[in-house]
């Protein structure tokens, strides 16, 4: 397979929209990271508080599980850019590269999702 060829003007932007969309993609994969741990803090609560998040059992596990293959998504994302770098192509564009962006972008906010509608069931149940 031969590469197509790119004039360097066209080459250094195509390097630049693969630093970019790496720097954007490893700030999510921080979030997601951060977003995992959040729960231990669940421990710290006093029996009375940690019995009312028991109703949100379900959502939480699945927050954590889209937070979690967020995190692995991203990882997909980066390996893709790298290979797209390795060929020396560096595509943003690329099928995978597209395909797992979504994929971790949308099991990102489904986690965070779930976990506004657990604290807004707090909060309704407090009230």
């Amino acid at each position: 397979m031969t590469l197509p060829r790119v004039t360097e003007p066209v080459r250094q932007d195509r390097v630049e929209a693969c630093k970019t969309y790496i720097e954007q993609t490893k700030l999510l994969v921080t979030l997601a990271s951060a977003f995992v741990v959040a729960p231990a803090a669940a421990v710290a609560l006093d029996s009375n508080k940690l019995a009312a998040l028991q109703p949100f059992t379900g959502w939480i596990v699945m927050g954590e599980c889209a937070l979690v293959l967020s995190v692995l998504g991203g990882y997909v994302v980066l390996g893709s850019v790298a290979g797209s770098q390795h060929k020396g192509t560096f595509d943003v564009y690329r099928t995978a590269t597209r395909v797992s962006s979504l994929l971790q972008l949308g099991l990102y906010l489904w986690g965070l999702s779930a976990f506004v509608f657990v604290i807004v069931g707090l909060i309704r149940a407090a009230a």
